[in-house]
């Protein structure tokens, strides 16, 4: 596939030795890393690694009655996604059958999701997140916001490459025809990959921003929707927080009390996860997978997306984060909340 033949080869980096927003290149990945920025990876690449012998013994796990699931979680959930993919490689040109279909013949229940999840390349699996929540009947708003609205520039460009290489579908095309409204203005707006990333605080612009938000909601009878579109997806993170310094100073509310009055439905989930990420990423994340725990029953879908998502980029500063927020860690939480295989998969990601 293009998106993959395009990042070939290179040396590999951990996030904490490459900090610029591009990605490690290797036969099948692309995983973000997080602009200026010392970022904890859970899932790192072992060495030595042989790819081979994983599969061997990927396959030895599903052979005759039942599967052992502990292998298959000792390697799976010990590979970055690069060396998974080499993994795959080698089952097919061993054994030549699919390993993804192999899995999913001998695996069920969440234990299985989080596995195939596991086995795509990170724009992949945001590509087929993002697939999912399109199709059936009714559109999962939440897991479309959870990807595009917490990814960067050079993400978004990624995941629509991804998305169009699946079945030749263009993601703006598809979003257009599920969304609506407001909430659908706001994606598009984001899907075009504009925000000035690089662009540093400005005061004078912020105050600006501010007074037309003001205008746009606090000021007047209704709101205009699309002033808040364009403060939030077009500034840098850095500018954002000038923004609602600004806002502050200027109204009795903070932005994040004003959009909560203002804005309604998915364009205020919308609005305050980016928001949230322009704050604090890791905090935003590790609230995001509290939600996926809390009250009655587990969200699994939404904890699974959420996990693989940020395991090779940044689950450990979440996890960190997860534990000042809660008073216990990650790993505890989710020991209570889920159990069997998929529980063990889950814990040794986070680990």
């Amino acid at each position: 596939m293009d998106i993959l033949r395009r990042f070939l080869g290179g040396n590999k980096k951990t996030p904490e030795e490459d900090v610029v927003d591009t990605v490690e290149t290797s036969a099948a990945m692309v995983v973000p890393k997080e602009p200026k920025n010392h970022n904890i990876p859970t899932v790192k690449a072992i060495s030595p690694f042989n790819p081979e012998a994983d599969a061997t013994t990927l396959k030895d796990a599903m052979k005759g009655f039942g599967c052992n699931n502990e292998e298959i979680t000792k390697i799976l959930g010990n590979r970055t996604a690069n060396q998974r993919h080499d993994i795959e490689e080698a089952f097919k040109s061993l054994y030549g059958r699919d390993l993804i279909d192999e899995l999913k013949s001998e695996l069920g229940g969440n234990f299985e999701r989080l596995v195939i999840a596991l086995m795509h390349p990170w724009p992949q699996f945001c590509a087929r997140v993002i697939k999912k929540a399109c199709k059936g009947i009714g559109t999962d708003e939440t897991g479309i916001v959870d990807i595009l609205c917490t990814a960067t520039n050079c993400e978004i460009k990624l995941i629509k490459e991804a998305y169009q290489e699946m079945d030749g579908d263009e993601l703006e095309d598809d979003l257009k025809k599920e969304l609506s409204g407001d909430f659908q203005n706001l994606i598009v707006a984001v899907c075009q990959a504009a925000r000035h990333e690089d662009e540093p605080q400005n005061i004078e612009r912020a105050k600006e921003d501010a007074q037309k938000l003001l205008e746009a909601g606090e000021l007047v009878l209704g709101t205009d929707e699309s002033v808040f579109t364009a403060v939030l997806v077009r500034n840098s993170y850095a500018q954002l927080k000038a923004v609602q310094a600004a806002y502050k100073e200027a109204s009795e509310k903070s932005l994040e009390e004003a959009i909560e009055t203002e804005l309604s439905g998915y364009i205020l989930y919308a609005a305050k996860t980016i928001l949230g990420v322009a704050n604090n990423k890791h905090e935003y994340f590790a609230k995001r997978i509290n939600e996926t725990m809390a009250g009655f029953g587990t969200d699994d879908k939404d904890l699974i997306n959420l996990i693989v998502l940020r395991s090779e980029v940044d689950l450990g500063n979440i996890a960190k984060e997860y534990e000042n927020l809660y008073g216990k860690t990650l790993s505890a939480a989710i020991e209570e909340e889920t159990s069997g295989d998929y529980k063990k998969l889950l814990i040794d990601i986070i680990n």
